[in-house]
């Protein structure tokens, strides 16, 4: 055991060397100017790259290949030294929290996960009680909570200095939530709440970052007893509108779909967090096991699944049959809001694919003083004849007062949307919520 510390603590400190001396050195002044233009250079054509992205010329794949060719191409140019130029001050900054992470996580993750047994059921409980000097193990004053709590404090100096640090943010809600998952009580939740405060930075740092808005979704959730309801379903839906595939999110997404019994949704989500997942037999296996109670209890329920939806358009169901496939609700407009429109205005309410081509698939087109209202929207609405409600299930309903009268979204527009839904759902209500920023 000796011998291994001792060659691992050589290990880590060649590491360290090798990581920062980088950021210890100083680079020759002719070196920073030819970085900083060609840094300046691959910023503007990441832009380009992430424009195109958000107007849909590519794709998932297309952009993120795009963007590793770009960030190869910036480090051959300038190499790792200089990829993103700093002072000496503020990169030996740097350098002394990398090597003061780089130096602690192996020794808390070794302190964790550091025997095969550590990852059996159980382990992290039997881990505590040795370290709590209870039956079957000694105390082990190795990693001890003030130290992990020493870290925190570093990392929120370091915040404070630069709150404009995202990834700082982000770093320190994760910290914190997973500290919550390990502690009970008031602990989990000051922790959870912490955690909360954190990634609400980030967020407002990086809106559009999809993981980052399912991880604060997840926390909030823990805040509120491991509800979903309300703020971390927006936030949820937020983070699916930017990435349709995102695991995380759409395993929550299910997960909320399911407690609140609409078992077909529950399905759509499970099924694509299941296509979207990487391998991982483990993972696919719960979620399949998920999805079958939620066919279970649907079938129970008497509501429609979202295979048997299928089978009817695959076995050729008539024409009728395929215009009432369609969604079925009612639009209010919430009362904070009402004093802000119209009479007059606009109200477009149509559906969209929640996993496709965002052009609408039905469309009605009323006023606001027709408010509160039912709808339908179905095949018989469709916009483009290929483009139908059936054909792409499930859903989001959306209604939009126009400030302009243009079916185009705008700046100062009223608007409010579903999350998504199976195609056939009847009583959804779409409430008017929000100004469009």
């Amino acid at each position: 055991m000796i011998g291994f510390l001792f060659a691992a603590g050589i290990l880590l400190i060649l590491a360290l060397g090798l990581l920062l001396w980088p950021l210890l050195r100083n680079a020759e002044p002719g070196e920073e100017k030819k970085a900083g233009a060609v840094v300046a250079l691959f910023r503007d054509q990441l832009r380009e790259l992430e424009a195109e992205y958000a107007a849909g010329t590519l794709g998932d794949a297309q952009f993120q290949q795009s963007r590793i060719e770009l960030e190869r191409r910036l480090l051959e140019e300038v190499g790792p030294d200089a990829a993103a130029p700093a002072g000496p001050k503020r990169a030996r900054g740097t350098a002394l929290a990398l090597g003061v992470l780089v130096l602690a996580i192996p020794i808390v993750l070794y302190s964790r996960l550091g025997t095969p047994d550590a990852l059996a059921p159980g382990a992290t409980v039997a881990a505590a009680a040795a370290q709590d000097g209870g039956p079957g193990g000694a105390q082990n004053p190795s990693v001890t909570a003030a130290q992990i709590q020493k870290m925190i404090d570093k990392l929120q100096a370091s915040l404070q200095k630069n709150p404009g640090d995202a990834a700082g943010w982000a770093m320190l809600g994760r910290v914190y939530a997973y500290i919550g998952e390990q502690s009970n009580g008031a602990d989990a939740a000051k922790n959870f709440q912490d955690a909360v405060h954190a990634y609400a930075k980030a967020v407002a740092l990086t809106p559009k970052d999809p993981n980052l808005l399912v991880d604060f979704a997840d926390a909030l959730a823990m805040t509120q007893g491991q509800d979903l309801d309300g703020m971390p379903m927006k936030l949820i839906s937020r983070a699916l509108k930017i990435d349709p595939r995102n695991v995380k999110g759409l395993a929550l997404a299910g997960t909320d779909a399911f407690g609140h019994r609409r078992y077909a949704d529950a399905i759509v989500y499970w099924e694509r967090a299941v296509q979207a997942a990487p391998e991982d037999p483990q993972f696919a296996q719960n979620l399949r096991s998920s999805i079958e109670e939620a066919r279970n209890r649907a079938k129970q329920a008497g509501q429609t699944l979202p295979a048997d939806l299928a089978a009817n358009a695959a076995s050729g169901m008539s024409a009728a049959a395929a215009a009432a496939a369609g969604v079925q609700g009612k639009v209010e407009i919430a009362s904070a809001l009402a004093g802000k429109a119209s009479p007059d205005e606009t109200v477009f309410i149509y559906a969209r694919a929640a996993f496709g081509p965002r052009v609408p698939l039905a469309m009605l087109r009323k006023q606001v003083k027709d408010l509160p209202m039912t709808f339908t929207l179905n095949d018989a609405m469709a916009m483009v004849p290929a483009f139908t409600v059936s054909k792409f299930s499930p859903v989001i309903i959306e209604a939009r007062v126009s400030r302009s009268g243009d079916a185009m979204p705008a700046s100062g527009d009223l608007e409010g949307s579903s999350q998504p839904v199976a195609v056939g759902t009847k009583g959804l209500t779409i409430t008017i919520d929000h100004v469009v920023p």
